[in-house]
């Protein structure tokens, strides 16, 4: 559980989002807002907090992006054909990128967390879309952590989650996404659907970034990445 929390309270809130072929082989992009309901942050820490998030999807091709206001930025791209995630970070004037494999995801995570979901029959609409809603359960040793999604088969499929087992059976895009805390909610929610065409350049790596190894990042942050 550790990648994804950690990764998590940096960005405030992540979904890894990518082996089967997106359906409608949706293009285009989803714009999120970030809130932080009933969670006691001062001024200083709410600066830092991320208010936005985008996905932009074209087929097997996704890119998640996230502004972390004073710290930086931080984007992952999965490639679902490839099946790799390339994540690329600007943290505090550092920019560099690191390439995982499936491979690498599964053995870094390991098979240590029980993971349960339930889809309900209950939906609403958000953005334009239908949602169904789920509820994901994640067990690690005496650690639950539940996840309320809704998501939509309209725009995507599971091969939008590989890099994260705790959603890699939600069978769509999620449009919505919440957890407590313990100290409060974080939530994601789409608000703006953008059905266009993409340009292949969106996946590329962005100039003066220096690749690294997952290796490195992990000395970089104490093994918390």
């Amino acid at each position: 559980m550790k990648r994804f929390l950690s990764f998590m309270m940096v960005a405030a809130i992540i979904m890894g989002l990518t082996s089967t072929a997106l359906s409608k082989e949706f293009k285009g992009v989803i714009n999120y807002k970030i809130t932080y309901p009933g969670m006691e942050i001062d001024a200083s820490m709410a600066a830092m907090m991320p208010k936005m998030a985008t996905l932009t999807i074209k087929e097997q091709m996704s890119k998640f992006e996230i502004n972390l206001g004073q710290m930086g930025s931080q984007i992952q791209i999965i490639d679902g054909d490839a099946k790799t995630v390339t994540t690329i970070m600007n943290m505090m004037g550092q920019k560099f990128f690191y390439v995982e494999t499936e491979e690498d995801i599964k053995a870094e995570l390991g098979e240590n967390e029980n993971v349960s979901i339930d889809i309900k029959d209950e939906t609403k609409e958000i953005a334009g879309y239908e949602c169904q809603k789920a509820v994901v359960t994640v067990n690690e040793g005496s650690e639950e952590m539940v996840f309320t999604i809704y998501f939509t088969e309209e725009i995507g499929s599971s091969s939008m989650n590989i890099d994260n087992p705790y959603f890699n059976e939600v069978p769509g895009a999620m449009l919505e996404f919440e957890i407590n805390t313990g100290t409060g909610t974080m939530k994601m929610e789409a608000i703006s659907v953008d059905k266009k065409n993409i340009s292949d350049a969106e996946f590329e790596i962005p100039e003066g970034y220096e690749e690294k190894s997952s290796a490195e990042i992990k000395q970089m942050y104490g093994g918390g990445m």
